[in-house]
């Protein structure tokens, strides 16, 4: 015998409608969930950051660390590729958490004093506060000061970590190279003579 179309559902019907119900709304949930912890994963690890990177030492463009003043009190500016063409220059990955950062320093404002080439500091992954208390305490040697803050500058010149230096010119060539902190004996032997070189 036949159930007829508008009579209501038995008891095993109504069931497993309900159990369809429940199981599709937790599914939907599930992939609701799911969706929220991948993207915090993401946002938290940054991983656009480590999987894209649209900068090179021929194309970057870095902001400058807001806030960030000169002793006469006017804006330090970021820097781009543009900045580092057509001369030599030294290029510096740096933060101010970092020892060896700290460290070396007191080298890059001693040589910043003899005028030989302008030293441009990419700042990596720093509170804008920090930076700017530890320039206006240990002095500031660089012409600029950009905020490398998902890394991309770093990464594009293959630095693992901080600090990196480099010795740019002219233009987006990188002639020297150290990821190690400085001291007075590789400056003068490495950085010194290269930046004073006469240009090809």
């Amino acid at each position: 015998m036949s159930t007829p179309a508008d009579a209501p559902p038995t008891k095993a019907e109504w069931f497993a409608s309900r159990r369809s119900v429940i199981l599709g709304g937790m599914g939907a949930i599930g992939l609701g969930v799911g969706a929220a912890v991948v993207e915090h994963v993401w946002k938290r690890k940054d991983l656009s950051a480590r999987f894209f990177n649209p900068f090179s030492i021929g194309n970057f463009d870095l902001p400058p660390v807001p806030g960030l003043v000169d002793a006469a009190g006017h804006p330090v500016p970021g820097f781009s590729s543009a900045d580092l063409a057509g001369k030599r220059s030294l290029l510096v990955i740096w933060a101010s958490w970092c020892p060896t950062c700290r460290e070396e320093h007191k080298h890059l404002v001693a040589l910043a004093k003899r005028n030989l080439a302008p030293i441009y500091g990419a700042d990596v992954k720093d509170p804008p506060a920090r930076a700017k208390y530890f320039l206006a305490k240990n002095g500031n040697p660089f012409v600029a000061v950009g905020a490398d803050e998902r890394t991309y500058l770093q990464r594009a010149l293959a630095a693992k970590g901080v600090p990196a230096t480099f010795v740019v010119g002219p233009g987006p060539v990188v002639e020297w190279s150290t990821y190690e902190g400085l001291d007075p004996e590789i400056i003068e032997k490495e950085i010194v003579p290269r930046l004073t070189a006469k240009a090809p």
